[in-house]
């Protein structure tokens, strides 16, 4: 696979990063393969009860499912989840599907989930670095 690339979420007008995701094609899987990602501290609910920004993972998940179909992918993106309960909500949430194979909470997203994340999370993309 390629290196990372790394995309930052922020808010309209601020340079405060709200969450990060790293990125790799994966042209053997004809798939993105989502590295890692993560919210801000603010914005975690596994660190934080008051949430300052809700979405941050949906945002994300929308900004790999534009570069899937940017490379060609029609949308797919697989990743591993953090824990049992992650993946169950980016199943319930996302429309993730348990694939289970490389590892126990590995997933996968298809084309339809990946139109619907888009829908739902729109952001306004710009190539301005922090």
């Amino acid at each position: 696979m390629d290196s990372c690339e790394v995309y930052g979420l922020v808010i309209k007008g601020t340079v405060d990063i709200q969450g990060l995701i790293a990125l790799e094609k994966d042209a053997n899987s004809k798939a993105l393969y989502v590295s890692w990602m993560v919210a801000a501290p603010q914005n975690n609910k596994e660190i934080t009860d008051d949430v300052k920004n809700v979405g941050v993972g949906g945002h994300l998940f929308s900004i790999a499912a534009d570069k899937s179909f940017e490379y060609g992918y029609e949308g797919f993106l697989y990743g591993f989840a953090a824990n049992e309960k992650l993946l169950w909500h980016y199943s319930k949430v996302f429309g993730a599907i348990h694939v289970g194979i490389l590892h126990p909470y590995h997933f996968m997203i298809d084309t339809v989930s990946a139109k619907k994340i888009r829908e739902v999370y729109d952001y306004e993309w710009t190539d301005a670095k922090i």
